[in-house]
């Protein structure tokens, strides 16, 4: 089950869990208000991970 949770970068509402249930914990808040670290993150490309510690032991 998800929960909402402030999102530590930007103080905006966001969740916390599997993700199945945002639309139900984040209903009161508008999408415009909402956090959106997470897709920026996404969208900028592969951060962590096995790529990221690969890379960090075998340069690009």
């Amino acid at each position: 089950m998800c929960r909402r949770i402030d999102c530590r970068s930007c103080g905006r509402p966001t969740f916390a869990g599997c993700g199945a249930h945002i639309e139900q914990v984040l209903a009161d808040v508008p999408p415009a208000q909402r956090c959106k670290c997470r897709e920026e993150r996404q969208a900028s490309g592969p951060s962590g991970g096995a790529r990221g510690w690969l890379k960090r032991i075998f340069g690009e």
